[in-house]
């Protein structure tokens, strides 16, 4: 019997906590193309939800995006190539990202973060 080794592609957990009724998209990108996150705009309000990115090797950067509804958007300027915790705050003109990469997705906690 052969056994092979699982890999588990990274992952970013997103927590949101921006002004009320504030409408964003948070994704992932590598090589300006969207691997994973939001296709459409959601309440950004308080979420916490998990980007799938797909991507597991040592050369396969990935990068965190929003774009707030009313046409802002921001990326997290350092690229990651693991577990992704972040925390996108303000509102639809001023937001803040911050983000750090983590061992394990579950280890991620929005009161540490935000």
């Amino acid at each position: 019997m052969v056994y092979f080794p699982v890999i588990e592609a990274y992952e970013a957990r997103v927590f949101t906590e921006m002004a009320d009724f504030t409408k964003c998209r948070v994704w992932a990108e590598e090589d300006r193309v969207r691997v994973g996150g939001d296709s459409k705009y959601d309440d950004c309000t308080s979420r916490n939800f998990v980007i799938g990115t797909g991507k597991d090797g040592p050369n396969d950067w990935y990068y965190i995006i929003v774009k707030t509804l009313a046409g802002h958007d921001d990326y997290y300027p350092q690229g990651f190539i693991n577990h992704t915790c972040v925390c996108v705050t303000g509102d639809v003109r001023n937001f803040k990202i911050k983000a750090h990469i983590i061992d394990n997705i579950d280890k991620c906690y929005k009161d540490k973060e935000c």
